[in-house]
């Protein structure tokens, strides 16, 4: 068995019904990522096939939804694709422990229990939107902190918006989320300017740079409403910073 991780929930995506299941990771090696700190992860997989199969056959929608960074399909294979993460890495990996039955299965109850005074990451991989608020919650509810983001904001119930910060693209979506009880997260465009109506993301602080543990800014509305909050943006990064457009809180959606 892999002590490291659980696997929290299992059921179907609320955009396809395809087998999807939440995988709580770090139990016996916290991540090592410098800008979140030593926080416990999900991961939101397709159960039924690897990441990278799901993306190479366009059926990440499973997880990931509407998201704008995963690109588009053409002609079998996956463009402009400007998500961070390395699917070959960390979610590959996970995927196999899962697939090869290596992870036991948890209450939520118990999930709680191991997550108690701990940071927590909703969706290392993956939209949270896509699992159950309660889900979420009761994992999250003795948690120290947690982060999380989805992109689904239009559609899911905006209850969701005490844990999530919506990820939004531009100005008429911020003011969109905002209505619906959201508080905003975005990625900056590489050499775009620096918005003035949001913070920097701690981490890329050039001065006093703090990790999502000893921030904590990304909690939803958990520090108070969204009525006069402030926003959170990041730097573009990853391999694909460069498919970041510069669209972000700049060019009214159509």
């Amino acid at each position: 068995m892999n002590r490291n991780g659980v696997v929290v929930w299992e059921g179907e995506s609320p955009v396809d019904g395809a087998p999807i299941a939440l995988i709580l990771t770090g139990l016996v090696s916290p991540s090592s990522n410098r800008k979140t700190g030593p926080m416990l992860q999900t991961w939101i997989l397709r159960t039924d096939m690897p990441p990278l199969e799901a993306v190479r056959n366009d059926l990440d929608s499973s997880i990931c939804g509407s998201c704008v960074h995963k690109g588009t399909h053409v002609d079998g294979k996956r463009v402009g694709r400007s998500c961070y993460l390395n699917l070959g890495q960390a979610p590959t990996n996970i995927w196999a422990s899962y697939a090869a039955g290596m992870y036991r299965h948890v209450s939520l109850e118990e999930a709680s229990e191991l997550v108690a005074g701990k940071a927590v990451r909703l969706g290392a991989y993956g939209d949270p939107g896509m699992v159950p608020w309660e889900v979420l919650y009761r994992l999250v509810r003795y948690a120290s902190t947690y982060t999380g983001y989805t992109h689904q904001w239009r559609w899911i119930d905006d209850i969701y918006a005490t844990l999530c910060m919506a990820s939004v693209e531009t100005e008429a979506e911020r003011e969109q989320a905002h209505a619906l009880g959201y508080r905003c997260f975005f990625v900056r465009p590489v050499d775009a300017p620096s918005p003035d109506h949001a913070m920097i993301c701690a981490a890329d602080r050039d001065r006093n740079p703090l990790n999502c543990i000893s921030c904590g800014a990304c909690a939803g509305t958990k520090h108070g409403t969204v009525t006069g909050a402030v926003d959170v943006y990041i730097e573009a990064h990853g391999a694909g910073k460069k498919h970041v457009v510069d669209l972000t809180l700049t060019t009214p959606s159509v």
